[in-house]
């Protein structure tokens, strides 16, 4: 006789095979409240899900696998297996339920066998098993196991083969998935009950099975403009966009309000409890928009999705006051925590970049859990202008996709769209429908008063860079006024930096800083306290990125005529400082390969054109009308098309295999830009300190991302893996920079 109290699942001498069984079905049935299903869903699932959480796990209780529990590492056992041995010789259970039990933990065999089943594992491996625990691998075992769940199941009291049965393996066979399983449907029945099983077991080991969060329906009041706790009356088009349930493009001014336009239409559209998708271009967007969704949502709601994911939770705790008794070690165990479970059925409204959605449509690990997650989902796509021509057509392919699929629905919002990329958008996406296209009416005093407004007085300085104009930004700032200039790479910023006298406060923001300067330097510029913001900002094009400040006058380089609206959008923000002066530059100082020749001389030609003369919003949208008249040039077409008719998105259901995925998705969207992240040498006393003292993600804030070809001198440390530049040297004001101070230009 078994008991089970002896049986554990986890390695800390405490969690039973019993206890983690329970955490994993409480995860499940809590999960499917909180998912977007129907009652009669709910009952389906849940009866499916509680067998498959009972069973999953069943294989652990094998000795081989008690041995490697105890820190025996020579053991090489998938329990996993052990429990599809179980179900298979004794139970009736559907195939979707099998295949769920077999890879909860790994992918389907496939050649390469990366983080996949192997097929000896199924056969020779489980023989093996077998014979070396036929005590326990019987028919009374799982009765006895049953039991203590009260799960009554038709069990077949016969002779247990050895193996794994043919027919299951070709199941789970990436080769021959499709021809045992020939209709799409049934696969896709696979992946359903595999994501469930996944979710719900990542949650209960995490603990985390009684704090899955509810979604919270929004009311007007949650982001309806206030001030001092005196509400203000929304805007004629965002009142609009509060009874429009369908799909909508906004085209509108920055500061006319465009995120309570978008939670205007989530308040329209949003059903019992799916999910919210907001995504933004850049980490630091995604950053301040999920503090500002944090006190709509509330903070167990809401989460960010991105490559820095880590370094902005572990930045979080450490600023809540509640967590100054908490050690780095810890703060750092609670980020991994957030982390894990941003990437998981989880969280209600993520926030998220591009690249992680397209990771479920280009079928990267983990798109299965999209089925549960993109049900009836909203998708706010915000600043979706500033994606590269492939990146747009993936995204528009994908939109095609999530919409048919999933019942999906989008809102698509910015201040600067050429017409020619409206037109793909409603022409591609939307069949034609310009009813889908919403702005604010002129003939309408609200909405007229954002589009009437000018903020700006343009100043053109032809064959001028902003180095000749050095002493009037000093006399700007001996006023008294805020100056913000903008530059299109690093090397400009920190020279512009050394060659401005002021003895006020001062910030550059660029790439060149490392992760832990870099989040301090935004927090500076986005204080709510305006008084604490620096005086004069130097920044490169990372501060297009939706990021809140308001300077007063500003100095900006010539950039193409959509980089220039953001820009100018951080200047008089609100408008009320009447008609700032915002001062541009044909003569770029430096290289710019990252911007378009061609579009950069148009933007000058058409802008300069408005030299001397206040700026409305209408006037920089003709401008970049004009620059775009003729859209994407051929290669840029070449790229979308390439997007828009990806074949893996086209083909995404007939070529549907559960259980498997696309390893070299991120490498190529992700790294397209063939940075490296270095740590210059000067601060490698303070890394290995950091590393003494546990502080892993501290030390790893302090690396910079370069480009390969910055980093001439570099070497790899044998102790902890990264890679030493010693040609660079960091310098906490300026950033990285050349041991000789001779480093090329480095744009954003």
């Amino acid at each position: 006789m078994i008991n089970w109290n002896e049986i554990f699942a986890k390695s800390d001498g405490v969690t039973t095979l019993q206890m983690h069984t329970r955490h994993v079905i409480t995860a499940g049935f809590n999960l499917i409240e909180r998912l977007a299903f129907s009652h009669d869903e709910k009952i389906f699932w849940k009866e499916k899900l509680f067998r498959c959480a009972v069973l999953h796990d069943l294989g652990k209780l094998h000795p081989e696998f008690q041995r490697r529990l105890k820190g025996d590492n020579d053991v090489n056992i998938r329990h996993e297996i052990i429990s599809l041995w179980f179900c298979e010789n004794f139970l009736d259970l559907p195939e979707d339920e099998l295949f769920a039990i077999a890879t909860h933990h790994k992918g389907i065999i496939t050649k390469d066998g990366r983080k996949r089943l192997e097929e000896n594992v199924l056969t020779d491996h489980m023989e093996f098993h077998f014979q070396s625990a036929v005590h326990l691998l019987q028919y009374d075992t799982l009765v006895s196991w049953l039991a203590l769940f009260n799960l009554s199941l038709n069990i077949h009291k016969t002779e247990p083969s050895p193996q794994i049965s043919r027919e299951k393996i070709k199941l789970l066979r990436q080769s021959h998935q499709k021809k045992y399983q020939p209709s799409a449907e049934e696969r896709i029945k696979l992946s359903f009950m595999r994501a469930l099983l996944i979710a719900s077991d990542h949650i209960g080991s995490a603990r985390k099975q009684e704090e899955i969060p509810f979604y919270k329906k929004l009311i007007l009041n949650d982001f309806q403009p206030q001030k001092n706790g005196q509400f203000f009356d929304f805007r004629d088009f965002q009142s609009k966009i509060q009874n429009i349930k369908t799909d909508v493009i906004l085209h509108a001014p920055t500061g006319s309000g465009k995120t309570e336009a978008a939670l205007s239409w989530v308040y329209a559209n949003q059903t019992e409890n799916a999910r919210l998708f907001y995504l933004l271009p850049y980490t630091a967007s995604i950053n301040a928009m999920v503090k500002r969704l944090d006190k709509i949502y509330g903070k167990d709601k809401v989460t960010a999705l991105h490559s820095k994911t880590l370094d902005f939770f572990y930045n979080q705790i450490a600023e809540e006051e509640s967590n100054n008794d908490k050690t780095p070690i810890e703060k750092a165990q609670e980020a991994k925590s957030k982390k894990f479970l941003s990437y998981e059925l989880f969280y209600p409204v993520k926030v998220a970049t591009l690249h992680q959605v397209l990771k479920t449509s280009l079928k990267g690990k983990g798109w299965e859990l999209a089925l549960y997650d993109y049900k009836n989902a909203l998708f706010i796509v915000d600043e979706f202008h500033t994606y590269d021509a492939l990146l747009t057509g993936l995204l528009l392919a994908s939109i095609k996709l999530f919409r048919k699929l999933f019942g999906a629905k989008f809102f698509f919002m910015s201040a600067t769209i050429p017409n020619f990329m409206l037109d793909i958008i409603i022409n591609e996406v939307f069949d034609g429908d310009y009813t889908k296209l919403i702005r604010p009416n002129p003939a309408i005093e609200s909405d007229r008063l954002v589009l009437d407004r000018k903020r700006h007085t343009l100043h053109c300085k032809a064959n001028k860079s902003i180095s000749d104009s050095i002493d009037v930004i000093q006399d700007f700032l001996a006023k008294g006024k805020s100056v913000l200039v903008i530059v299109n790479n690093v090397k400009s910023a920190q020279n512009l930096y050394s060659m401005i006298d002021f003895n006020g406060s001062v910030r550059l923001l660029h790439s060149g800083f490392h992760k832990k300067d870099r989040t301090e330097i935004e927090k500076s510029i986005t204080n709510e306290n305006e008084a604490e913001r620096p005086q004069l900002l130097i920044a490169t094009q990372a501060v297009e990125v939706s990021l809140d400040i308001d300077y007063d006058v500003a100095f900006i380089e010539n950039a193409p005529i959509d980089a220039l609206i953001q820009r100018f959008g951080r200047v008089n923000r609100a408008g009320k400082k009447g008609q700032a002066p915002v001062y541009l530059f044909e003569n770029i100082i430096g290289n710019t390969p990252f911007y378009d020749d061609e579009v950069l001389k148009n933007t000058w030609s058409y802008i300069h054109e408005l030299n001397e003369k206040a700026l409305s919003e209408q006037d920089l949208v003709d401008v970049c009308n004009k620059v775009y008249a003729n859209g994407y040039n051929e290669n840029q077409e070449k790229d979308f098309k390439q997007g828009i008719e990806n074949p893996i998105i086209e083909q995404f259901e007939t070529n549907w295999i559960a259980g498997d995925w696309r390893d070299w998705v991120e490498d190529i969207i992700e790294n397209k830009n063939q940075k490296i992240e270095v740590l210059c040498s000067n601060l490698l006393p303070d890394f290995k300190k950091h590393i003494s003292n546990r502080e892993y993600i501290e030390a790893n804030q302090l690396l910079v991302s370069v480009y390969f070809y910055e980093a001439k001198e570099k070497k790899k440390d044998e102790e902890s893996g990264i890679l030493i530049a010693h040609n660079l040297f960091y310098d906490e004001n300026i950033g990285y920079r050349n041991s000789e101070d001779k480093f090329d230009d480095r744009c954003l």
